[in-house]
């Protein structure tokens, strides 16, 4: 429900109105130099409303005509609003078919970094359809290997969240609970 009062604030002016950013920064511990409070193997640990130094880097690779600043102290919060809507569009959140599962994502892809989200998305895709595990290499040194990937917000990640049955998504958001960040 926090995700959703946040994505409406950013996608519809006439809710930020309602909505103050400072109830949401104070809420989510965002702004200038926030500490995150769970930490992840490779994200850093500044971020500016919601926006960490992976995801401006991301944004200004992909969009170098807005001359965004390059450290994150130096985003303001209209580029932050910004950064995620670009976020938000590419990584195809408006396809969710369950609210509760994009909220948890969302929240996720926030204050992970983009290849721990990943690979936990999948594990966690993994896990719900039963996909297996298969074993590579020679026999002293064998590595368990998953037989599923699928890349975050491609088209195949996101039908496979929105084919899960509507009884089945209390059980998947347990799975998707158990991941730390």
């Amino acid at each position: 429900m926090k995700i959703l009062i946040v994505l409406l604030a950013i996608i519809f002016p006439s809710v930020s109105n309602a909505v103050s950013w400072d109830f949401i920064r104070s809420h989510y511990e965002w702004g200038q130099d926030a500490e995150q409070t769970k930490s992840s193997k490779n994200v850093a640990r500044v971020n500016a409303y919601a926006v960490n130094q992976e995801k401006l880097d991301m944004y200004r690779a992909a969009h170098p005509r807005y001359h965004f600043p390059a450290k994150i102290k130096d985003l303001n919060e209209k580029q932050a609003k910004q950064i995620l809507s670009y976020f938000w569009d590419n990584y195809r959140f408006n396809d969710y078919k369950y609210d509760e599962i994009q909220e948890k994502v969302w929240d996720m892809m926030i204050h992970m970094s983009m290849a721990d989200l990943e690979r936990e998305i999948n594990e966690c895709i993994r896990k719900y359809y039963h996909f297996g595990k298969y074993y590579e290499g020679p026999d002293s040194a064998k590595k368990e290997m998953s037989d599923f990937y699928a890349p975050f917000g491609s088209v195949s990640s996101v039908e496979l969240l929105n084919g899960m049955q509507p009884k089945d998504i209390p059980d998947f958001l347990l799975i998707l609970n158990v991941v730390k960040y």
